[in-house]
């Protein structure tokens, strides 16, 4: 058996996952083996045959259609035969060194369910690489600063293990993230509900929920460069941005229940269109400066995408797998 599969989800973005599979393509496969799985998510983009051919030891996966990175993961781990899965972001550049201790670490701790590391870019900037669950206490920027005061219970204490190099958060990033093959099996993968973000939060509630833990080890690290292809223009990134509100109400659809689930939904709506709102006048006036005009952009997908949930009666993506299929 193949000791890690590597898959990585990629939609264009092309320097930067040629710069990721160029790292991977120096492990010399003396510590652990590996395999490299590509899934390229309908990138309609002919580049991509010319970076299959620039990297054949790499298995290349053509989607039909962009289903979501969930959707590509599981695309990915279908076809994967290690014993451990590492999916990781095209914007990421992975050592064999670090590679392997993050494996090591998760063979030593059978008990770590999930287990990611810290990520810094090229600039040496330390990465977002963990949060909390989505509660009604940091649901918003603004809330979160609020309850951060110590008299509030929105700080908590960071759980670390007795060597103090393993640190126990709610979730952590989707950009790298390591799980036994028949851990993520049982788990029933990601859900592709999420077309992009919360799918990695949503992957660990659930692993939580089963009574596994979920780690970070920090004497780990692995470059991450951020703004790949969720960034490639002004209509993709307005696009993604709105994705991560409807994320937002799918996973407190799918963990919360009853009266709380009700009112944060409505309180998401509610908030989203009155500040969504306001910034968007501001980007109908500043049209002329894109970061500004974006937010515009944002706001009228999020108001066709509420539109559009009331028809559907659900809070699942439109762009994901099992919408466009019943479209």
């Amino acid at each position: 058996m193949t000791d890690l599969s590597i898959i990585i989800v990629s939609y264009r973005g092309w320097d930067k996952l040629t710069a990721c599979l160029a790292s991977l393509d120096k492990f010399s496969g003396d510590r652990f083996s590996t395999e490299v799985i590509v899934v390229d998510n309908n990138s309609q983009d002919d580049r991509v045959f010319a970076i299959e051919k620039k990297f054949p030891r790499f298995r290349f996966v053509f989607n039909d259609i962009n289903g979501g990175f969930g959707y590509g993961c599981n695309v990915g781990a279908g076809l994967a035969r290690g014993e451990y899965f590492l999916f990781l972001n095209p914007d990421t550049m992975a050592t064999e060194t670090e590679t392997g201790r993050l494996l090591e670490t998760a063979r030593e701790n059978p008990s770590y369910t999930i287990l990611s590391c810290r990520q810094v870019n090229s600039g040496g900037r330390e990465g977002r690489v963990s949060g909390q669950f989505p509660e009604f206490y940091n649901l918003t920027g603004f809330m979160r600063a609020v309850f951060r005061s110590p008299y509030f219970r929105g700080t908590t204490t960071q759980i670390v293990n007795d060597a103090g190099n393993i640190t126990f958060p709610d979730w952590v990033s989707g950009s790298v993230i390591m799980i036994k093959g028949e851990e993520f099996r049982s788990e029933g993968g990601f859900d592709d509900d999420f077309w992009m973000y919360f799918e990695d939060v949503d992957l660990c509630k659930r692993v939580r929920d089963n009574g596994g833990e979920v780690g970070v080890a920090k004497d780990v690290v692995i470059e991450h460069n951020h703004g790949g292809s969720s960034r490639i223009n002004l209509r993709t990134a307005s696009l993604t941005k709105t994705e991560v509100h409807i994320s937002r109400h799918l996973y407190i659809c799918k963990h919360k229940k009853g009266a709380e689930m009700f009112f944060i939904q409505v309180f998401l709506v509610i908030n989203n269109i009155i500040s969504g709102g306001v910034v968007a006048a501001a980007g109908i006036i500043f049209f002329f400066i894109p970061k500004i005009f974006s937010r515009t952009l944002i706001f009228v997908r999020l108001i066709n995408y509420y539109v559009t949930a009331v028809y559907r009666r659900t809070w699942r993506s439109p762009r994901s797998v099992r919408s466009i299929m019943k479209s």
